[in-house]
């Protein structure tokens, strides 16, 4: 059994000991990390990186995700120019490389005469178009005979639904920037 003077001895001791350790322990002092980092941990119970730690860790930091580039293109061919139906006739082809389906794209075709008065325009639609899966449209210009077409430009395409484009993108322009057209030995075929 303790008596009294033997536990105020214990008590004093402790009590001393506590006095000597509690400056050591109130120090700052610095810890190597699991990944290399050098960490200052401070008496008020916080905790920083220690500048100038090590850069190779650094390097390792996970970045931002970036936003994912889209994989694939549209591919627009034209297959054939015909005189006919009272104008020109050109056989237009959309194949899908994207790894999504093209919901909706409507480009504007312009058939432009030599001096690059465009004399008239027609829209074609491509829709519910798969990857891997082509669709062709045949576009009539009226009035005009296929040799007196110097151009055929496509433009426009607004509002498509394809990949993360929708109808209500603000993106001008990026439907068709997606679309890569292919030239034509018959006909200027571009953009």
């Amino acid at each position: 059994m303790v008596n009294g003077k033997q536990w105020l001895r214990a008590c004093s001791i402790v009590f001393a000991a506590a006095l000597g350790l509690g400056p050591a322990a109130a120090a700052d002092f610095e810890v190597t990390g699991p990944d290399g980092r050098r960490i200052l941990l401070k008496d008020d119970g916080t905790w920083q990186y220690v500048e100038g730690g090590d850069k190779a860790a650094d390097k390792e930091k996970p970045k931002e995700k970036e936003k994912p580039k889209s994989v694939g293109e549209g591919v627009m061919t034209l297959e054939r120019r015909i005189d006919g139906g009272g104008g020109c006739i050109f056989g237009v082809r959309l194949t899908n490389s994207f790894p999504y389906t093209i919901d909706s794209f409507v480009p504007t075709f312009s058939a432009i005469r030599a001096n690059d008065i465009v004399y008239h325009s027609v829209n074609a639609g491509f829709q519910a178009l798969r990857p891997g899966d082509g669709q062709t449209r045949e576009l009539l210009f009226r009035g005009i005979a296929c040799q007196d077409i110097a151009r055929l430009q496509v433009s426009g395409g607004e509002r498509c639904v394809m990949g993360d484009l929708d109808r209500f993108s603000q993106d001008a322009g990026e439907c068709l920037r997606r679309v890569r057209v292919i030239p034509a030995s018959f006909v200027r075929f571009d953009k």
